[in-house]
């Protein structure tokens, strides 16, 4: 069996009305080498600033951002 971490950053505080920023993920292993990151352009033009903070992005980064459906696409 195998441990997978994730941790996303978002502009705000519920999936459907705001953002995903970036998110990584890590298969637990002895060499740690199975990694992902993404940073993913906004899908709603709702934010909170106090949340986009957190990610150390600004709103102008996070527009310039990939498309979410081709780098959920790079995962697989």
């Amino acid at each position: 069996m195998s441990y997978i971490v994730v941790d996303v950053e978002a502009d705000g505080p519920i999936p459907h009305k705001y953002s995903m920023v970036c998110f990584g993920v890590v298969v637990v292993e002895p060499t740690l080498t199975k990694t992902f990151y993404g940073k993913v352009k906004p899908i709603s033009t709702e934010w909170q600033p106090d949340a986009l903070a957190i990610s150390g992005f600004s709103r102008e980064e996070h527009e310039t951002f990939d498309d979410p459906k081709e780098v959920m696409e790079k995962i697989c």
